[in-house]
């Protein structure tokens, strides 16, 4: 039993040796909102206004106009 905690330990420590001078190299993001610092002015325009699914079944059914103008 103490072999396999010895064991675990010396994993351990090799392991945070490795990897926390990797970690010290990570740079510090902020939470962004928008993708703006990321997109190119003009680079991307829409010749369609569609949306195109695939793979899925879209049924429409009529509302009953009745019901919702009493809520009204």
């Amino acid at each position: 039993m103490g072999g396999i905690l010895v064991s675990f330990l010396i994993g351990l420590i090799i392991a945070c040796v490795v990897v926390l001078p990797k970690l010290s190299e990570l740079k510090t993001v902020h939470m962004n909102n928008s993708a703006s610092d990321y997109t190119v002015k003009d680079s991307m325009k829409f010749t369609e206004n569609r949306d195109t699914f695939l793979n899925t079944k879209v049924e429409k059914t009529p509302r009953n106009t009745q019901t919702t103008q009493q809520r009204k």
